[in-house]
């Protein structure tokens, strides 16, 4: 006589308990993996949203620190366009005065030229001699008035931009000499200028 085992409701009730148990299981495993998992992803975005935030800072900053260069540029641009504008006034004031002394420095030469030519010449005869050391030429000057005649004489020499001045006092219808005694040699194509109070002046080139 073969024995069968017969399935009861207990049984069956049990193998369903376990395998719900066991699938419950498996979906909290689940569940619990896909938790932890998105904690991870959301850390891992705050900290993204963070170092954008903080980038953002950065450039906000950045944005605010070229904002009040620009300004300053601006101020500065302004502030020399206005010194610009005072200077080329104060310019054109200066070359308008300047203007004005050179119109009043013309008319005054030209009344001291219109003065000058109203009065005599020096009176004095120039002449040239050899020195007698040899050493250049001697320029005699002889007084033609009947006065002291107090001379200004002023020497150059074209070639080597040398000047130098001799005062001096010529007695009425005497003369003086100047030469290389005197510490001047004269060549030829030098000039003399002669000058005394109320007369006009001479001038001279040695031939």
């Amino acid at each position: 006589m073969n024995t069968e085992t017969v399935a009861t409701p207990k049984n069956h009730i049990q193998t369903a308990s376990l395998i719900a148990n066991a699938v419950l299981a498996i979906a909290a495993a689940a569940f619990a993996f896909l938790y932890v998992q998105a904690n991870r992803d959301i850390e891992t975005q705050k900290t993204s949203v963070a170092a954008l935030q903080t980038e953002l800072a950065k450039e906000v900053a950045r944005a605010a620190e070229l904002k009040s260069d620009l300004n300053a540029t601006r101020t500065a641009a302004q502030s020399l366009a206005e010194k610009s504008t005072q200077l080329q006034s104060a310019i054109l004031s200066k070359e308008q005065a300047l203007a004005q002394e050179k119109a009043k420095a013309e008319s005054v030469q030209a009344a001291l030229d219109k003065e000058k030519s109203r009065l005599p010449a020096v009176p004095v005869r120039i002449e040239m001699r050899r020195s007698a050391m040899g050493r250049g030429l001697v320029a005699t000057l002889s007084n033609t008035s009947a006065k002291q005649l107090p001379l200004l004489v002023a020497t150059h020499n074209p070639t080597t931009k040398a000047t130098q001045q001799f005062s001096l006092q010529v007695a009425p219808g005497l003369k003086k000499e100047i030469g290389y005694q005197e510490g001047w040699a004269f060549a030829s194509g030098d000039r003399l200028i002669l000058r005394s109070s109320g007369f006009e002046d001479i001038q001279y080139t040695v031939p």
